[in-house]
């Protein structure tokens, strides 16, 4: 049995979380199992634990960098020397964590592998694009594997050293459109007669939340019947739930915090609506498709994403305004689509976590 070790789960259930969870459920465990790394602060459970330990998984928890640097190196050393692994398989959005890479490297005779999951860095990160600087020299090394989920966040991380670009699978079959659900959750929710939009993502500058709020302000103006759903949570979540109470929007705008129905979510939506400044890919909008949902999207988002024509994209340089009739407009369509054969989209789009865990075994079997 191989032994794969997995860094860079967080507390948050995001993009890398979902795609390294999707994977494990997925993969042969008889042949590949995972353990994990824990770093984060205040004891915070890193996410899906439970489901983790259930699938034989192993989490380590070590201190958080800011707690202690030198406990956190010393202990993801003795952790890396003492099992061997196989494989140890970091999980990026910069070099800014090096210690992944150096220390099975230096210690272990574990193969590395460096999977870019992002193509851009917030500007404001200051000590962490100092790392990313300082440390960007490990790119040079011939002995890493290199992953990233798409040809941007291949060219951010890795400039122009060769990679290879696994796809963010989904269980496709599983977002096949569930009409039922829908309208469970649409009197659960009361919005049985709402154009409803939704938004996923955490609550971070990357997501762009302040054009999201005035972009529904907007639509508000010309469609009161709307209501707007998050789904998620960050280090701005105070901060933006301020906004919204500033802005008299709190009646309109619902934090619904972090939830394991994001699917039956979908399914209950009218409309996606995801400005980010920047994405990697954006595993949640390879969902919100999957669903059949119609979905407007920044135009920073990576080309792979753009799978169905239910992808808009928008200019978020532009004012929210100009795109207010557009969002309204999508409502119809979702409402008047025929929602149930877009997963299979998906899946012949070479997104379906079958084809993502047949590539990661092979590179898991050299």
């Amino acid at each position: 049995m191989k032994r794969i070790l997995q860094i860079g789960m967080t507390s948050n259930y995001g993009g890398i979380e979902s795609f390294i969870m999707n994977v494990y459920r997925n993969i042969d465990r008889k042949k590949f199992q995972f353990d994990f790394i824990n770093m984060e602060t205040d004891d915070k459970p890193i996410a899906y634990s439970d489901e983790i330990k259930s699938l034989g998984g192993k989490i380590y928890k070590i201190p958080g960098r800011r707690e202690n640097i030198k406990e956190n190196r010393n202990q993801l050393k003795k952790i890396i020397q003492e099992n061997n692994y196989d494989f140890v398989h970091n999980n990026v959005l910069t070099w800014s964590y090096s210690d992944g890479i150096t220390l099975p490297l230096k210690y272990s005779s574990s193969q590395v592998i460096v999977h870019s999951h992002n193509s851009y860095m917030n500007p404001g990160m200051y000590t962490r694009r100092i790392l990313n600087f300082v440390n960007r020299r490990l790119n040079r090394k011939d002995s890493i594997i290199r992953l990233a989920c798409s040809v941007g966040a291949s060219k951010w991380l890795f400039r122009n050293r060769p990679s290879t670009i696994i796809p963010n699978g989904i269980n496709t079959l599983d977002y096949a459109f569930n009409s039922k659900i829908r309208a469970e959750y649409r009197k659960e929710f009361n919005v049985k007669n709402k154009n409803v939009f939704l938004h996923v993502g955490r609550l971070s500058h990357q997501k762009n939340h302040d054009y999201l709020f005035k972009w529904f302000k907007e639509i508000l103006k010309l469609d009161s019947n709307s209501i707007l759903f998050l789904v998620g949570d960050g280090e701005l979540k105070e901060e933006l739930e301020r906004q919204v109470k500033n802005m008299g929007l709190l009646s309109k705008i619902k934090f619904l915090g972090i939830r394991n129905d994001v699917k039956n979510l979908m399914f209950m939506s009218d409309t996606f609506l995801f400005p980010s400044y920047y994405e990697g890919l954006g595993i949640v909008l390879i969902e919100a498709q999957a669903t059949g949902l119609q979905c407007i999207a920044s135009d920073r988002i990576e080309p792979e994403a753009q799978i169905t024509n239910q992808i808009r994209t928008i200019d978020i340089n532009k004012s929210p305004a100009d795109y207010a009739r557009l969002a309204l407009e999508s409502i119809k369509k979702s409402r008047n689509a025929d929602r149930k054969e877009s997963y299979l989209k998906v899946k012949n789009a070479g997104y379906d976590i079958s084809n993502t865990v047949e590539m990661l075994e092979e590179i898991y079997s050299k």
